[in-house]
């Protein structure tokens, strides 16, 4: 395994567990405003909360594009070598 191969998984995980945590305050938010039903809590909730959610997604795709890449790379290294093997 490369150090960038490293440092992509790496990547990953730390961008998986960014959208988890940002998801997390996200839903706490919404439960805010859901059980206290006052003004500023849904304002809070509609704004806030939706940029947490949204930055949850974003952390998210792109931690599933960078692993379907590393994926695909490794395919590919993997058919070289065995058309190599095979010559």
């Amino acid at each position: 395994m490369t150090f960038l191969q490293r440092i992509q998984q790496a990547s990953v995980l730390k961008l998986t567990r960014a959208a988890c945590i940002l998801a997390l305050i996200g839903l706490a938010l919404m439960t805010w405003s859901l059980l206290d039903p006052r003004a500023i809590p849904v304002i809070v909730a509609m704004s806030v909360g939706h940029a947490f959610g949204f930055g949850a997604f974003g952390c998210y795709l792109l931690a599933v594009i960078l692993d379907v890449r590393s994926a695909r790379a490794e395919s590919a290294s993997d058919h070289s070598t065995d058309t190599d093997t095979k010559s």
